[in-house]
């Protein structure tokens, strides 16, 4: 085991501070609760379950032996590995005509902003029953 390798495991346990991963070669392993997700986690078990599987970042080795992981960085890491997607989810393939393409763009568009202004209607209370 080296630092920076990607491992697979199990979560055999979880505590207030992280959880414990049973990885391959029967070695055992903590992603702390800050190495789970880019930003602040408050639960750990809004993220992790026992019996989940994870793939995570060898991030330090103690001298005892504690093997300590990150699955943040392993995520960031593919992030930045991954090729860019091709086309967006939702939109055509690229064999479609122009046209239905532009339909279907202006389409996915609209349901897009009917969302976000029902957000602000929402919040502001001007919707359908908003002021008289």
């Amino acid at each position: 085991m080296v630092l920076e390798e990607i491992v697979k495991g199990k979560v055999t346990g979880i505590t207030k501070f992280g959880a414990f991963v049973s990885i391959e070669g029967g070695k055992n392993g903590m992603v702390h609760i800050s190495e789970r997700a880019e930003g602040f986690v408050k639960d750990i078990n809004d993220h992790l379950h026992i019996g989940d599987e994870v793939e995570a970042m060898v991030v330090s080795i103690d001298e005892n032996g504690r093997i300590g992981l990150s699955i943040k960085k392993c995520l960031a890491l593919k992030a930045r590995t991954a090729p860019p997607p091709m086309f967006d989810e939702g939109m055509p393939a690229p064999d479609t005509d122009f046209e239905n393409m532009m339909k279907r763009f202006k389409a996915v568009s609209n349901d897009k902003q009917a969302d976000i202004k029902r957000g602000f209607e929402s919040k502001r209370g001007t919707g359908k029953r908003g002021r008289k």
